[in-house]
């Protein structure tokens, strides 16, 4: 049943069925045709995958950074960053990073990250006559870091399937998140005096301190949700519902940026974009339980140990596979699908489900920006009106640089436990 899942799921993919519909549709027809399963368990399996109270975080922080997308936070936040970065060689990549960077604090999501600032920050960079490539990979890599720095949907999904705590996988995040924004700001700066891209002229302490206040209530989200949680103050699916809750009270009654009116249509794109990671999960889940009914874990184990019983390595080799996965699968199907094969493989090898989580969202994130099907390259490339071809060839040195933070913290895993194990007793 094993071969006919990936050679059924790979044909749908070639001829261009969406990669959630390809899912189920390799997992029906391996069962009709191999298995002695019942059918009726497909639904069944779907139905217990979705049906979890922890997910119900999931709309909850997806709905929190709608309300904050529409209710003005994008432009305080980009005003805030220019202040500090703005005046640095290659200024508007610098603050594309550093906005990236705290609005991922908020959102949740890589793709709204990407989308809010990248609507704001590409059109201005090719005015001030930045490349539009370049300004498309920037935004693009560092919207990919709305996943790696908590609140994060992927790590909800992960802890989900990986029985892990969530809490544990939003500090882990810290670390890594701020590694790659800083990697992808020496690149920025690298190629950008090589390119003559100048900065802005230095703000003032009060122009810093007036931007600051601006942003302060905005910033004050993720330290609210996160130090909630990382205090006992309340569970993560607790800290979604706040993040909601404050997420429409200062953009309705202090932003005011955010109309009474603007509320159904955030509501609908909510919905929508839930309803579409639900139904990913429910199909990526029947899939990987058919896989792990079929002993597919056991038999990749025995290859990867049959290779090397260090964890170091065995995690590096699960690295190229997940990058190579990443590249065209979105990111909440992998997981659903890929965890439960490598979770066995590595507790076996002695190494922290916590760790191996963050880890797995980095390499996730690193697809997310790289072609064929980079849904931030996308955004971006979009915005930017440029073809995914185009960018390609810019994109790889910031892809690069987070590589090379994903093998840092792949070596040194404290990198990554530091915060949960300071924290989290």
């Amino acid at each position: 049943m094993v071969a006919t899942l990936f050679l059924v799921w790979i044909a749908l993919v070639i001829i261009g069925v969406p990669i959630v519909v390809a899912l189920g549709l390799s997992s029906v027809i391996a069962l009709v045709t191999q298995g002695d399963i019942p059918i009726a368990l497909i639904s069944q399996r779907m139905f217990t995958a979705m049906d979890s109270f922890p997910l119900l975080a999931l709309p909850l922080f997806l709905l929190a950074g709608k309300l904050m997308e529409t209710g003005g936070i994008s432009i305080r936040l980009v005003n805030f960053a220019s202040t500090l970065v703005g005046h640095i060689r290659a200024g508007f990549a610098m603050i594309s990073v550093v906005t990236s960077m705290f609005f991922a604090g908020i959102s949740g999501s890589a793709v709204a990250d990407t989308a809010a600032i990248g609507s704001i920050l590409i059109p201005s960079m090719v005015k001030e006559g930045y490349d539009r490539d370049y300004a498309a990979s920037v935004q693009a890599t560092a919207g990919s870091i709305g996943v790696i720095i908590p609140p994060s949907v992927p790590m909800v999904v992960y802890s989900l399937v990986g029985g892990v705590s969530v809490s544990k996988m939003f500090l882990g995040g810290f670390i890594p998140g701020l590694l790659s924004g800083l990697s992808l700001m020496v690149v920025s700066y690298i190629i950008g005096k090589k390119k003559g891209y100048e900065g802005g002229q230095r703000a003032t302490l009060k122009q810093q301190w007036v931007s600051f206040k601006e942003a302060l209530l905005a910033l004050m989200m993720p330290v609210i949700i996160l130090g909630g949680v990382m205090f006992g103050i309340f569970t993560p699916t607790e800290a979604a519902v706040i993040a909601v809750a404050y997420a429409f009270l200062i953009g309705v009654f202090v932003y005011k940026d955010l109309k009474i009116m603007d509320i159904p249509h955030i509501l609908l794109d909510s919905v929508r974009d839930s309803a579409v990671i639900m139904v990913i999960i429910g199909t990526a889940s029947l899939f990987g339980w058919l896989l792990t009914s079929e002993g597919f874990p056991q038999m990749l184990g025995e290859m990867l140990f049959s290779i090397s019983k260090n964890p170091t390595i065995i995690l590096l080799i699960i690295n190229v596979m997940l990058l190579i996965v990443g590249t065209f699968m979105e990111t909440n199907a992998a997981i659903i699908m890929l965890a439960p094969i490598f979770l066995p493989i590595i507790q076996e090898a002695g190494i922290d489900p916590v760790f191996f989580g963050i880890v797995m969202v980095v390499n996730l994130a690193i697809g997310m920006c790289t072609p064929p099907v980079g849904v931030c390259l996308f955004v971006t490339s979009k915005i930017a009106q440029r073809s995914i071809k185009d960018v390609t060839k810019t994109v790889l040195p910031f892809l690069l640089a987070m590589i090379i933070v994903l093998i840092l913290i792949t070596v040194f895993p404290q990198l990554v436990m530091y915060f949960p194990n300071a924290f989290m007793k």
